[in-house]
């Protein structure tokens, strides 16, 4: 017995398994943040609670110019409608499409927005209402795509008018949910990126070249009921007014000559309060050897918050068998089409007028033109005729 245990003691210990070295995982892959998902900043302008349904606006052309009443309603002790009026502020360095676009005013995926709850209920808008994005440009195909408001950086906008197409001021873009009376933190409003380009079986080469030129809508905090102003629609106006010349990346240094206004010719733009507003700007061509043609277009930014636009696109129809619109042309259909014929070496043509219609209490603007000539002027003291 003594024996077996000395042998038990001196034998060598069984050699231990060897562990496989230990495996490194691969780090998980980061989704990369599109930075044109957000590019666009959502402002709360206004915020109003109200027990019945808010009145429907009355559509451009009508002969009332007032609301219609609300339907006959009972009030439901349980819920109340939140109105949210909203601008859209362009916060980045870089100008972007803004990415609100339907067919009608009620139908553009603003009606997809979601206000989502402090308890992560969410809520869908009852009713939805913007003037940005109704019209389109139209192929000999018979393809509409959405035009796009064009908003430089830095600048504000509560809604477009259209030349005039516009007979009633726009009112701000707004959203209406329907929601619990005890309600008073409305959480996170969300606007879905823009997917309907109009193409019916999937992408082409225009929507395809329109989609990287979009800003997104940043989900925005609606804490509490609170209101702000439109102010200026830019918080830095450019210096320039009347008579100031900007030389800009192109070949052509622009100068904004004049500034007048009459009254419209049109009796029911007259009788509602608009007047038209032309502007002459001049072209000088920098290059002293080769003739340039601008292509430019015009946009007037009020300080109501509106901008004012041209009645229809400037590049609007394009055949089957041609090229597709260059990407640099799209963001200029918005506009009003301000450019020159050909210019001879360093020499400037007769100036060029672009019209806009616009209320008669609007006395500030700034006019940015954009293409092969970039510019901004600060109007402070448009005319009254």
């Amino acid at each position: 017995m003594l024996m077996l245990a000395l042998m038990a003691c001196s034998a060598p210990a069984a050699p231990r398994p060897t562990s496989a070295p230990p495996t490194r995982r691969a780090p998980a892959a980061t989704a990369t943040p599109d930075p044109a998902a957000s590019a666009l900043s959502v402002v709360p302008l206004k915020v109003v609670e109200s027990v019945l349904p808010p009145a429907e606006p009355t559509p451009p052309g009508f002969s009332a110019g007032r609301p219609t009443p609300t339907p006959v309603a009972t009030p439901e002790a349980a819920w109340k409608y939140v109105t949210i009026a909203f601008a859209v502020e362009n916060r980045s360095d870089t100008p972007w499409l803004v990415g609100i676009a339907g067919s009608e005013p009620s139908t553009t995926n603003l009606a997809s927005a979601v206000l989502t709850a402090r308890d992560g209920t969410r809520y869908k808008p009852i009713r939805s209402s913007t003037t940005l994005g109704l019209r389109t440009a139209t192929s000999h195909a018979l393809t509409n795509y959405p035009v796009l408001l064009r908003i430089p950086p830095g600048f504000r906008v509560t809604g477009e008018s259209a030349g005039s197409l516009s007979v009633v001021a726009p009112q701000p873009n707004s959203v209406t949910f329907k929601v619990p009376s005890s309600s008073k933190d409305y959480g996170t409003l969300s606007i879905p990126t823009l997917a309907d380009l109009g193409v019916k079986s999937g992408d082409d080469d225009v929507s395809r070249r329109i989609r990287p030129l979009i800003g997104g809508l940043a989900s925005v905090d609606v804490s509490s009921v609170s209101a702000q102003s439109p102010t200026f629609p830019t918080q830095n106006p450019p210096s320039g007014g009347v008579g100031a010349a900007v030389s800009g990346p192109g070949k052509a240094t622009v100068t904004l000559v004049s500034v007048d206004a009459s009254d419209p010719q049109d009796f029911e733009l007259r009788n509602r309060g608009w007047k038209q507003v032309t502007l002459a700007v001049q072209y000088r061509n920098d290059d002293p050897q080769q003739a340039h043609t601008f292509n430019v277009a015009a946009w007037l930014f009020g300080d109501d918050g509106v901008v004012y636009t041209g009645d229809a696109p400037s590049i609007g129809d394009f055949g089957r068998a041609l090229t597709p619109p260059d990407p640099t042309a799209i963001p200029l259909w918005d506009g009003r089409s301000a450019g020159t014929d050909q210019t001879p070496p360093g020499q400037a043509l007769e100036p060029r007028r672009a019209t806009f219609v616009v209320p008669k209490t609007l006395r500030g603007a700034v006019l940015v033109l954009a293409g092969d000539a970039e510019a901004a002027f600060n109007i402070t003291s448009i005319p009254v005729p």
